[in-house]
């Protein structure tokens, strides 16, 4: 049974301070943004840039398989199997996801094998390769639900205080597009990699060194909020409103 209005005061009042206060960790991240772009590296020269299509295209060496194989040459990866897409990420985000699976920071059957057999400047020139292609066209697909766009485009640029939950579009920018090799562009991305993404660190897993903090975000998203914001996601487009 629901208490009195004076009773919930204290509730309510304790959620919005707590909520208050990621909001300002949202300003102080937007001041970091703007420090990773000041130090970002100058962009790969066109030799980076040719080496990192053969990797990609054909394989580091004789019997070693190809990037694209599952990410496809242009980069667009496979939307129905949750593959991501590579083109037009920044190429320090690939490179660094690429050392965390060398490394063992990050797990995954098929990527971790892969990325060890490429040396530090392999996977640089790999990473300035994709980050180097146009961002793919979206792919043709049934539409969602308009209620279901709606909210995920709520949570996702307006967060829910209700919850503490903090708006994705803080990081990611409000057309999802990311900020340096900070946080990824993620308009485009299929709601099938999304919500695997989400789900991992909502399960509790930390997924790579830089994964704390949306394993603290995911944590307050249910898995209708999920597959909302997923869902949106996967329609997210540069230029666009993107107001269902």
């Amino acid at each position: 049974m629901m208490g009195t209005t004076r009773e919930r005061r204290p509730a309510l009042g304790a959620t919005l301070r707590r909520f208050s206060g990621w909001v300002a960790y949202g300003t102080g991240s937007a001041m970091m943004f703007a420090m990773t772009i000041a130090a970002a590296p100058a962009q790969a020269g066109d030799a980076d840039i040719a080496a990192g299509r053969v990797i990609a295209v054909q394989g580091a060496a004789a019997g070693q398989p190809a990037c694209a194989a599952c990410h496809m040459a242009d980069g667009a990866g496979q939307p129905e199997g949750g593959i991501p897409a590579l083109a037009g990420l920044n190429a320090g985000y690939i490179r660094d996801q690429l050392t965390f699976f060398a490394e063992g920071q990050r797990t995954h059957p098929i990527m971790q094998p892969f990325a060890k057999m490429l040396t530090a400047e392999q996977r640089g020139q790999v990473a300035a390769y994709f980050a180097s292609l146009p961002v793919p066209a979206p792919a043709e697909s049934t539409p969602p639900p308009q209620s279901l766009l709606e909210t995920g485009r709520r949570l996702f640029q307006d967060g829910d205080f209700r919850t503490g939950l903090l708006a994705c579009a803080s990081c990611h920018g409000p057309d999802g597009q990311g900020v340096g090799d900070f946080s990824p562009r993620l308009a485009g991305q299929s709601a099938t990699y999304v919500t695997e993404q989400l789900d991992t660190w909502k399960a509790g897993n930390q997924r790579d060194p830089n994964g704390a903090f949306m394993r603290a975000e995911s944590g307050h998203l249910s898995d209708a909020d999920i597959a909302a914001v997923a869902a949106f996601i996967e329609v997210l487009t540069k230029g666009k409103d993107n107001k269902p």
